[in-house]
């Protein structure tokens, strides 16, 4: 038996959207979502959230069943202890239902914004992730590293043992190997397609063996750009408007993304092919058992704002999700 694929979403972005992603998230959980996730990108006008810890933490305040994750928070921009600290507040104050998607960045202007050395970023993240690994296990701290030292101890500790999920995004050998390594898990972003995400996979999965992990993977989350709508003619007319207008700015637009380069970027057919999920609710079912079946998807995240996307739509969204796509996976 399949095991029941678990569903959940990026609410809203920006800035000033904070009620409306409150409301959509609150609504989720009452509509039997699982999960609620926030991005990291800095100096997006009308897009994406700068810090989303602090927005998860309103979050945890307002839900009580809902896990609550970063998908994904920048590690460079973070002090180790600070982001060990706001990490077990965080599972404090959800009773331990947050997870830590993190990956190391590759925006250079974000790099810029924060005076952070863009190359050595990697082997900064592994440190990073042994001192706050130390933190979280309630040992005393002695580390004198590369780039950090840190002596002392963390309180409070968090409440989810050894510490809560802290689940690898990106897409490089060494990134899988680190996520294979030193993560519980790998979290790929809603870019790559279908061909290139069960490589990932094998990769991710050879590292683990190699490194002797032997315990079993049991959740493969998997985001995607989402667009649901009563008619496929009319997800794709949104599609067209809000996802298009994001990808042709963003990326091919001089954002040099490693798998989206300008041609896919403008082309709705080839994105739908193997990435997006667009349509109405019987084409979305055909494409999420898709990703069911030739990637083992067990936790689907729908990323569901695209610049200008109304809150309107994504609560209409939440609704249709929950009623004609979810009890097709339960």
């Amino acid at each position: 038996m399949t095991p029941r694929l678990k569903v959940g979403f990026i609410p809203i972005e920006g800035g000033h959207y904070y009620r409306e992603a409150l409301e959509e998230v609150t609504r989720a959980e009452e509509l039997g979502f699982d999960s609620a996730w926030m991005e990291e990108h800095h100096s997006v006008t009308n897009h994406y959230w700068p810090s989303p810890l602090p927005v998860l933490a309103g979050f945890a305040t307002r839900t009580s069943r809902v896990t609550l994750g970063t998908d994904i928070l920048v590690a460079p921009f973070y002090h180790p202890v600070r982001l060990a600290e706001d990490v077990a507040l965080l599972d404090v104050m959800s009773q331990g239902r947050f997870t830590l998607g993190v990956a190391i960045g590759y925006k250079p202007d974000e790099f810029a914004l924060y005076g952070a050395e863009l190359e050595r970023r990697g082997a900064r993240f592994e440190e990073q992730l042994l001192i706050m690994k130390g933190l979280w296990s309630g040992e005393h701290v002695s580390f004198k590293g590369r780039y950090y030292t840190v002596e002392g101890r963390l309180e409070p500790k968090p409440i989810t043992k050894p510490h809560p999920p802290v689940w690898i995004g990106g897409w490089g050998e060494l990134t899988l190997k680190r996520a294979a390594t030193l993560g519980d898990n790998w979290i790929p972003g809603p870019t790559a397609d279908l061909k290139r995400l069960v490589e990932g996979k094998r990769t991710f999965l050879e590292h683990r063996r190699a490194a002797g992990r032997a315990e079993p993977i049991t959740e493969w989350p998997l985001t995607r750009d989402v667009i649901i709508a009563e008619t496929d003619k009319k997800a794709r007319e949104l599609a067209e408007a809000h996802i298009m207008v994001a990808y042709r700015k963003e990326y091919a637009g001089g954002w040099r993304h490693p798998f989206i380069d300008a041609s896919i970027a403008t082309d709705l057919d080839r994105l739908m092919e193997n990435r997006f999920i667009v349509g109405g609710p019987e084409q979305c079912v055909a494409q999420i058992r898709r990703f069911v079946e030739e990637y083992g998807m067990t936790h689907l995240i729908c990323r569901l704002f695209f610049p200008g996307m109304p809150h309107s739509h994504i609560m209409r969204e939440l609704d249709l999700l929950s009623r004609e796509v979810m009890p097709a996976f339960r």
